[in-house]
């Protein structure tokens, strides 16, 4: 099945989207089915930002918190500094996390990104969520990093700009989950909505069978051939 794509007011698309005002928006999630037919949902996106601005890991946990969110990065868990690779988080007790990225906006040809990256910031932070608790995750940091250090939002080649007014002591009340919902539940109704609109896949159970045996009738006939062949010089 070719991959989805699908933006997410709650259980709302919202292609129209167009700052980084996601307080009810998810960012994009792509969903793909497993050899077993289960969707899978994942997240890529990047937001731009100035190096300098960025707010420790204790920063964030703060600032996520007042959105009624408790968050927990690994101790040696930084912003600024490259990991290439899966940072494991705690949301409110669960196990999550994100793939995350660092790198300097002077190493990326300009070609590749689009017009006001200038304007955004020297340095881009690189997410990619795996599953619906992921994706919420990334989305949430997302938003607060948007609205109290002026993030902006890099998705599917188009640039997010924040809110005019946001920045430091930015009410963070309507990303609060009294408003939003936790990152479980929003995680919940995105698995909800997926189940609703797609049906499961099903894989007929006698596929591996079948393909096993198309991959064997051109040896055969090969072999077929030979033997008619050696016999018939045999008999000749």
């Amino acid at each position: 099945m070719d991959s989805t794509l699908l933006a997410i007011t709650g259980l709302i698309p919202c292609p129209e989207q167009r700052s980084i005002r996601t307080s009810r928006c998810s960012p994009l999630f792509r969903t793909t089915t497993s050899p077993d037919g289960v969707y899978l949902m994942s997240i890529e996106s990047a937001l731009i930002v100035r190096k300098a601005a960025l707010p420790t890991a204790a920063q964030l946990t703060a600032d996520i918190a007042e959105t009624g969110v408790s968050v927990a990065f690994p101790t040696d868990f930084a912003l600024d500094q490259k990991v290439a690779g899966w940072v494991p988080v705690t949301v409110d007790g669960q196990l999550s996390g994100f793939n995350y990225d660092v790198q300097p906006m002077s190493e990326i040809d300009p070609a590749e990104l689009p017009p006001g990256v200038a304007e955004a910031g020297d340095t881009v932070l690189a997410f990619g969520g795996k599953g619906t608790l992921s994706a919420e995750t990334v989305t949430l940091i997302h938003n607060v990093l948007g609205r109290r250090y002026r993030a902006w939002l890099l998705i599917e080649d188009e640039l997010l700009p924040p809110e005019d007014g946001w920045g430091a002591g930015t009410s963070l009340d309507d990303i609060h989950v009294d408003r939003r919902g936790s990152p479980a539940k929003l995680a919940a109704d995105v698995e909800a909505y997926m189940a609703q609109r797609f049906a499961p896949v099903t894989r007929d159970p006698h596929a591996k069978t079948k393909d096993l045996l198309k991959q064997l009738v051109f040896p055969i006939l090969i072999f077929a051939a030979l033997g008619g062949f050696y016999l018939w010089a045999q008999l000749k």
